[in-house]
């Protein structure tokens, strides 16, 4: 029998030729178990990259899914040796099979702390390793909330800044149910809210915002790279990341370090939970006023949009070849593979001084409702190196309060300059930028 990844996908989308890439280095085939779509062309551009492929007749996999299918591939000549899922919505099936499979995988227990953002901020809290105060939101009771205070709302369990926004005013509150509809009738997203559709209301950390992208791996930490959310767009009920740079500009490496070494000890933190291993996405941000770092989000996934590329274009390394990697890897490899990782680090590289690598990406971002009528990004000069659309002309764009993203698009930077290549590049990318609807 071939030696195969199971690939979790969800609706016939994930990074599937990336993964694939991943698992032939290590001489393993990749075989997908995958939602059903919604068209049932999506599907097919991922084929491409599969040895092979289970499809459910529901648009979410369950658990009841996971031993079908292992044992439907193995009747097609492939022994899954371990499980992936880049979509959080299946992080928890991943661990679920991981664990009976006899995987190197982060615990159940830990994984759910993570993906509730109440909990792990009470968690963190009790720890000492918060001060942000936060209430549960309960329908039609108004909180108690200090004035003095700014106050922040997002969903317990969260989807691509799904209803996140600075809460201006408490009647605002009002719109909740409206927004949890939303939720429930999110066919493309309601996967990653796990049927938790409860909200939080937080204060408000003011300060600029960064993302760790971690790999976890017996009980060693490795920040492999930082991104600093350069500019950050709030609209009515959703925050949008309009561009990442890395490594960051606007604070000294000194403070970054602070930042790492923080969000280090949240992650032991969680170690009582039970095996904290993969790869992290660690939103933070440093809040000025108390001169202190503050975890956002831990994330127990690969950051979206073009963080992997950006990664890789610093540090060397991808995020799925280390994460596919680090799922099935023998004992005596280990302390290489740790030491590989060190080397890479471009945090090691702020600790020693030793010169780095830059990159700057940007998303942007669609009405939504909208239908799609005309779309372009043809700059004449400074072409991205990597670019991807993601929506074509009579694309009907979801009527949701969330991030809806159009285009990505990365470029190298010159790391002795980075925050006049920042600036040049925001304005580069807005001049030359066009979407118009119908």
């Amino acid at each position: 029998m071939k030696r195969a990844i199971l690939l979790l996908m969800h609706q016939g989308k994930s990074y599937t030729e990336e993964i694939a890439a991943a698992a032939a280095g290590l001489d393993l085939a990749l075989v997908a178990l995958s939602s059903r779509p919604e068209t049932p062309g999506v599907l097919e551009e991922s084929r491409r990259h599969l040895a092979d492929c289970v499809v459910t007749e529901e648009s979410e996999l369950g658990s009841g899914d996971l031993d079908k299918a292992v044992l439907e591939l193995a009747g097609r000549g492939y022994r899954v040796e371990a499980a992936l899922a880049t979509f959080e919505g299946y992080r928890l099936l991943m661990a679920e099979l991981n664990e009976r499979l006899g995987v190197d995988d982060s615990a159940e227990a830990v994984l759910r702390l993570c993906l509730d953002k109440y909990e792990l901020r009470r968690h963190l809290f009790a720890e000492g390793l918060s001060e942000v105060r936060l209430h549960r939101l309960t329908p039609g009771v108004t909180p108690e909330l200090d004035p003095s205070a700014q106050w922040f709302v997002k969903p317990v369990r969260g989807a691509s800044s799904f209803a996140t926004f600075v809460l201006n005013d408490v009647d605002d509150l009002a719109d909740l149910p409206a927004l949890q509809e939303q939720m429930r009738a999110d066919q493309r997203m309601k996967a990653i809210f796990m049927d938790r559709y409860d909200f939080l209301v937080e204060e408000y950390v003011e300060g600029p915002e960064f993302s760790f992208e971690t790999v976890v791996l017996d009980g060693r930490v490795h920040h492999l790279c930082v991104h600093e959310k350069a500019r950050v767009e709030r609209l009515e009920r959703t925050v949008l990341e309009g561009m990442s740079v890395s490594p960051p500009v606007s604070l000294d490496p000194e403070l970054v370090l602070e930042g790492a070494d923080h969000v280090t000890r949240c992650l032991a933190a969680l170690a009582e939970h039970g095996t904290v291993a993969g790869v992290f996405h660690i939103e933070v941000k440093y809040w000025e006023s108390k001169k202190r770092w503050e975890i956002i989000e831990i994330n127990p996934r690969m950051g979206g949009s073009l963080i992997d590329a950006s990664v890789q274009t610093v540090t060397g390394h991808s995020l799925l070849d280390l994460w596919t990697e680090s799922l099935l890897l023998p004992e005596g490899e280990r302390d290489a593979f740790h030491d590989r990782l060190t080397r890479a680090s471009q945090l090691e590289a702020l600790r020693t001084g030793a010169p780095t690598r830059a990159a700057v990406f940007l998303s942007k971002y669609g009405e939504k409702g909208r239908t799609v009528d005309a779309i372009r990004f043809e700059p004449p000069t400074r072409p991205p190196r990597i670019l991807r659309v993601h929506v074509a002309e009579g694309t009907e764009l979801d009527a949701s309060d969330r991030g809806i993203c159009l285009m990505d698009a990365l470029w190298d930077a010159a790391a002795d300059d980075l925050e006049a290549e920042t600036d040049f590049l925001d304005r580069h990318a807005t001049e030359h930028f066009h979407v118009s609807y119908r």
